[in-house]
């Protein structure tokens, strides 16, 4: 009896183990300047990769940001867009 009794523990545990972790799902890399902007404008970032790629979080998606620079002008390019789901 005791040792069901553990056996039932581990299956519960071991079952709510990745319960709230998220995965990526590789979409459609072509993102429009205005969803870029709004992305930009809206979104929350949750990484930096070497200081210079961003990654945005916004509306289930998240979004690889390139920074570069064209003159004396920075410019954000969105160069791509990863749904995300719950495993």
């Amino acid at each position: 009896m005791k040792f069901y009794f553990i056996f039932v523990l581990l299956i519960i545990f071991a079952s709510n183990a990745n319960s709230s972790s998220v995965s990526e799902i590789e979409t459609s890399s072509d993102i429009s300047s205005k969803e870029c902007l709004e992305v930009l404008e809206n979104g929350n970032m949750i990484n930096i990769i070497d200081g210079i790629y961003p990654v945005i979080v916004y509306k289930g998606h998240s979004y690889f940001i390139q920074t570069a620079y064209m003159g004396g002008s920075k410019a954000y390019i969105c160069k791509s867009k990863n749904k995300l789901i719950t495993n």
